[in-house]
């Protein structure tokens, strides 16, 4: 089951809009129609939710967990001085997606799905996503083989 704090976010997704953005890529869709919708209710959404939405909205996901790491990497020199293009203090993620989708996929091809889903952020000044992708069957083992 996916998080649910998604809940509030993914609603904003599922407008009646879709039909009006059918040219448009999905992801791209969903960013539009989360900041619309946070927009008309005068709230701020921050980049871990939209990264979550996004994945959400795209793949369908067993698993999803999105963790903010920027506070580990705030004392890097030239990451908030504008050299590199982050957003604020929002630059450093890491993210767990476990999805049947990722089957018969090699772990590229899963980084490239997740990646362009979100391109819209790197093009935003998302600075490093470190990702793990894995079906539920890699999952299962991963947790039976850790420490």
């Amino acid at each position: 089951q996916m998080a649910s704090c998604v809940a509030p976010v993914a609603a904003a997704i599922r407008a009646p809009a879709r039909a009006r953005h059918a040219a448009k890529p999905r992801a791209a869709r969903v960013t539009s129609q989360i900041r619309a919708a946070n927009e008309e209710a005068g709230e701020y959404v921050s980049v871990r939710d939209t990264i979550e939405a996004k994945i959400a909205a795209e793949i369908q996901c067993e698993y999803l967990m999105v963790n903010d790491d920027s506070a580990k990497h705030s004392l890097h020199k030239g990451m908030h001085d504008g050299n590199a293009k982050t957003h604020g203090n929002e630059s450093h993620f890491s993210v767990v997606v476990v999805s049947d989708s990722f089957d018969g996929m090699n772990p590229v091809k899963r980084h490239r799905t997740i990646n362009a889903i979100l391109q819209e952020e790197f093009d935003a000044g998302l600075h490093a996503l470190q990702l793990t992708t894995r079906t539920p069957a890699e999952h299962r083992k991963a947790k039976t083989s850790a420490p």
